[in-house]
């Protein structure tokens, strides 16, 4: 396949032979992507740029590999953090990782080492109750059921019983999981071994089938199956981030991307959560429906709360894009939010150090702009923004 590669926030320029029609047309249609058509502003060149978006993108025949800007160390740990997956010490040992391939393949290992480590204690196993044909009584009769067979001069009963199985979507969750990570194109023979016993382990136990990211957010655990939580946060990144479900073509890999601004809010989103004191906490994705003539609303990125009375004290605002300066869009657009929710503090946070942060008062809403070096140790910038957005 055709391999297309651009550095993520910064426009790339093809001419209509290296880039044809049709790519063009699957390009400008693909939402990832902001295209613009070869005109005399831009010397009739076909202008290509990211929007946010890294890794392996598969458009119409063609791969567009997007590399990131942040230190792949730094997305590594903003994964840890965002997926909650802290407690597998992911950048133990690896600070050689320097490709986004490599993360996935570090993923790939811890997962398939977990699922290897649990086959051979047990798999989770519980019970279903199923309804079948049986040429002995087993759990209940099926009355209904056994009279429908006498009609149909059926000899066997139909009962109704449980079975332990470790079928269960706890377990199918890890083998889609392990499914994908054999696709995703291993470099280390080490690690394909892994993903492939990770696989025999599970596919003759469990069914495979799709799973989407959702599927492992929100269980139920307990003391048998909890270490299944931290496996299925390592799923769910595989899920999440590895093309669309089961469209995976003829590829010989499957293609893997990163949404950044995502990744970016969910991290600082966490990232809060755990380092605000006792008394604060970050509601992330809040909508608020506006008094409107029409089917209106905002969607703020996080909102400060006294964790104890509930009560809005902020609005904070995520921007993953890498402007010297936030944007008067970017102010007006967090002090709508503030005049809405009724609070006094607008926050907008961005993934560099600023030069100049900004501090400013538009009407009673207090404006302040925060960076976040995501070339440094987090530790460091977390003095800046407690500083900042934890009220006094």
């Amino acid at each position: 396949m055709r391999q297309i590669e651009l550095a993520e926030e910064a426009d790339h320029y093809f001419s209509k032979d290296q880039l044809n029609d049709q790519q063009a047309l699957a390009l400008y249609r693909d939402l990832r992507f902001e295209l613009e058509w070869p005109n005399p502003g831009n010397n009739f060149q076909y202008r290509l740029r990211s929007k946010g978006w890294v890794g392996h993108i598969p458009v119409d025949g063609t791969v567009v590999v997007v590399r990131p800007k942040a230190p792949v160390a730094s997305i590594f740990s903003m994964l840890e953090v965002a997926y909650k997956l802290k407690s597998f010490s992911l950048l133990e040992g690896e600070t050689a990782v320097e490709s986004l391939e490599e993360i996935y393949e570090r993923v790939a290992s811890i997962l398939a080492k977990r699922v290897n480590d649990r086959f051979r204690k047990g798999l989770y196993r519980g019970y279903i109750e199923k309804n079948d044909d049986l040429e002995y009584v087993r759990g209940r009769i099926d009355i209904r059921g056994n009279i429908r067979n006498a009609l149909l001069t059926a000899p066997r009963l139909r009962c109704r019983y449980e079975e332990l199985t470790a079928d269960l979507e706890e377990n199918a969750i890890l083998l889609w999981a392990i499914y994908l990570a054999s696709r995703i194109g291993l470099r280390r023979d080490e690690v394909k071994q892994q993903v492939r016993q990770a696989y025999r382990n599970l596919v003759g136990a469990v069914a495979l089938e799709p799973k989407i990211a959702s599927d492992c957010i929100g269980r139920f655990y307990h003391r048998l199956n909890d270490d299944y939580k931290p496996m299925h946060g390592l799923c769910r990144f595989l899920i999440e981030q590895t093309g669309p479900g089961t469209n995976i073509g003829n590829y010989d890999f499957l293609p893997f991307s990163l949404d950044m601004p995502k990744l970016f809010e969910e991290f600082v989103a966490e990232w809060l959560n755990e380092n605000l004191s006792e008394k604060l906490r970050v509601d992330p994705q809040y909508h608020i429906q506006l008094n409107a003539n029409a089917d209106l609303s905002f969607r703020i990125d996080l909102v400060l709360r006294d964790r104890i009375s509930g009560q809005a004290l902020a609005v904070i605002d995520v921007k993953y894009k890498l402007d010297d300066k936030p944007s008067e869009s970017d102010i007006q657009q967090v002090v709508a939010y503030a005049v809405e929710l009724g609070v006094s503090r607008g926050h907008l946070i961005y993934p560099f150090r600023l030069s100049y942060p900004v501090q400013a008062k538009i009407g009673n809403v207090k404006v302040s702009t925060i960076g976040i070096d995501l070339s440094c140790p987090f530790t460091e910038n977390w003095k800046l923004l407690e500083q900042t957005i934890a009220p006094a």
